[in-house]
């Protein structure tokens, strides 16, 4: 279980289809960028993506994820965009499995 307060409200707002279309495309855009950097320099560039040393943080929310990247030195546009994106994919995969979790829990009803 992740710790921290989760204030992605526009996320529970989506429906499953919006949710499942923003998932694939965060997810192309992560393959993309990986294929664009030379296979030597692949690792490296994966180790950049995990972010700050306490990852997203203790509040999920967009305006904090760019203050932690301000604030633990992703200064480079790449890297910036690179681990708001990353941010971004892992709230969609915690909402995916929110609702997964709920159904789960309902069904056993």
């Amino acid at each position: 279980m992740r710790i921290g307060m989760n204030l992605r409200g526009d996320l529970a707002k989506l429906d499953d289809a919006d949710i499942a279309a923003r998932y694939e495309a965060l997810i192309r855009e992560k393959e993309a960028r990986i294929l664009e950097v030379p296979k030597w320099a692949r690792q490296k560039l994966l180790d950049r993506l995990e972010g700050p040393p306490f990852g997203r943080g203790l509040f999920h929310a967009r305006i904090f994820y760019k203050i932690n990247a301000l604030v633990f030195g992703h200064f480079l546009p790449s890297d910036y965009n690179a681990y708001l994106s990353e941010c971004e994919l892992k709230d969609v995969t915690d909402e995916m499995k929110r609702r997964l979790a709920l159904r789960k829990a309902q069904a056993a009803t």
